[in-house]
């Protein structure tokens, strides 16, 4: 994070300043020849449900069995018996592959037997790619709220500029709201992350995914605690988005893009 502001904002420091040592602290304060101008606090725009069943899937959501032949991804419901999953989950996938299925969603089987084990787990899709990289790979993600799965891709960055003001005014970040409108600093940035599994629509993190990104050409609403906001996809190949009321929105490259990682 620090690494990324750096890059991002030339000639500034990039100070901790939530140490732990007291509650209601801001994470960072940015300096310029010595003097603060800025108090900077991180959020993540997390689905909290679904990120909860991702931990308890097996092994971090992905593992292979001998059984399969080629390489499967599935999403889960929010009911998936998770627990049953490392045991039944391979045999139900080999029934696919021997009747030369590749996609299944939720309502056709090879037979009625396996529509029964399907529901029993959970299973809301399955597919297995047309590129094997690890044979006997199963990836399991959590199904995704319809407004997440997809959508129409926009010429611009609207949809997060619109989404942003909305979601930052949501009872869930009174917190980050408190603590810059506590910091007494003249600008007051907010870093929002969007995590793989994140509560954000597809209007709002579609454009942050993309490369080239497309800019936002319209203001965020924003709250009256935040003066500048950041916007930045943890996957993807897009850029970063940063709106200032100087300069309106401008994007920088990840910082995993900017500079070589070890």
């Amino acid at each position: 994070m620090q690494a990324y502001l750096r890059a991002s904002l030339p000639g500034v420091d990039v100070c901790q300043y939530d140490d732990g040592s007291r509650p209601g602290m801001h994470d960072f304060n940015l300096y310029r020849n010595g003097h603060r101008f800025a108090a900077l606090e991180v959020t993540t725009a997390m689905h909290a449900a679904a990120h909860e069943q991702w931990q308890r899937t097996p092994r971090g959501n992905t593992w292979t069995d001998s059984r399969l032949l080629g390489e499967w991804t599935v999403r889960l419901a929010s009911n998936a018996r998770v627990k049953s999953l490392k045991a039944r989950l391979p045999a139900v996938l080999a029934a696919l592959e021997a009747a030369d299925v590749s996609d299944f969603n939720g309502s056709w089987g090879p037979g009625d037997e396996w529509l029964d084990q399907a529901e029993s787990l959970g299973i809301d899709t399955a597919h297995r790619s047309p590129r094997t990289v690890t044979p006997g790979a199963i990836h399991c993600l959590p199904a995704l709220d319809p407004e997440q799965a997809g959508g129409w891709v926009a010429e611009t960055g609207d949809g997060f500029a619109h989404w942003v003001g909305q979601w930052l005014r949501e009872p869930s970040r009174a917190d980050n709201l408190s603590k810059l409108r506590r910091s007494g600093a003249r600008e007051r940035h907010l870093f929002v992350l969007i995590p793989m599994l994140t509560s954000a629509p597809f209007t709002a993190f579609d454009p942050l995914l993309r490369s080239p990104s497309p800019l936002p050409t319209v203001p965020p609403d924003l709250p009256t605690e935040v003066s500048h906001v950041w916007g930045i996809c943890t996957h993807g190949d897009g850029d970063a988005f940063h709106w200032s009321p100087s300069r309106g929105w401008t994007g920088f490259p990840k910082p995993w893009r900017a500079e070589p990682q070890p």
